[in-house]
């Protein structure tokens, strides 16, 4: 029984570890993010080093607020407080990458308020990106808000 107890800690701490600490956009309606609740490749803990002409991967664990028929991606990158769109991602529907709560099956849309939903994801860092810092903005919800939104400082490297 101890042991049993010691390798629950142990995975809890291992999964702690992996997780990337995201900050909540500002004017967010949705439900704040806690630790744990975002894992990114290249994102060890509190910055990303995106590597160009790689391939990044995302969980995120989201609970809705509200009920969303549709999730649609806001993924941009904003350098100088200019935001611009990530191409290929912006404005793409999120249902295809919504998982149960373990992670296993897919879902798609629609969400429930309150249920536990997971987002899987990956995304290209195209060799035309410049060398540059950024702050990276992560949103997922329809016209009338966000069911999850995050931010997080990046790099991206040659």
């Amino acid at each position: 029984m101890r042991s049993f107890m010691y390798m629950t800690v142990l995975m809890a701490l291992i999964a702690c570890s992996m997780a990337t600490t995201v900050k909540n956009c500002p004017k967010t309606k949705a439900r704040l993010l806690e630790n744990g609740d975002v894992t990114i490749s290249s994102c060890p803990k509190t910055k990303c080093n995106l590597k160009r002409n790689t391939e990044a991967t995302i969980e995120m664990k989201i609970i809705p607020n509200r009920d969303f028929k549709e999730l649609n991606s806001d993924i941009q990158g904003i350098l100088l407080d200019v935001p611009l769109p990530f191409p290929g991602y912006y404005g793409t529907s999120a249902c295809p990458h919504i998982y149960d709560a373990e992670g296993k099956n897919q879902v798609g849309c629609p969400l429930k308020a309150g249920e536990t939903y997971i987002y899987k994801n990956s995304f290209k860092i195209l060799p035309i990106y410049p060398t540059v810092s950024l702050t990276i903005h992560w949103g997922l919800g329809d016209k009338e808000g966000d069911a999850v939104c995050f931010q997080i400082p990046a790099k991206i490297k040659s």
